[in-house]
């Protein structure tokens, strides 16, 4: 199943604790650099968890690929 979210719910799962959710309900948990860089800014909630869940999960999306 492939599923397409913006950083609000990364930045909602991360404030409440639920991260590990992710891994329960889905086999692979991947994210474009953009979100990661966008999550993981410094003073947003949750962005210390998020690096770290989500810092070996980055993949590389070129916007040809979109379409």
């Amino acid at each position: 199943m492939l599923v397409v979210a913006d950083t609000s719910a990364l930045i909602a799962l991360a404030s409440c604790g639920a991260l590990p959710l992710l891994d329960q309900i889905f086999e692979v948990v991947r994210v474009p650099r953009a979100v990661f860089a966008e999550c993981t800014v410094a003073n947003k909630p949750g962005a210390a968890d998020l690096l770290r869940y989500l810092e070996t999960r980055v993949i590389e999306v070129a916007i040809s690929e979109a379409n």
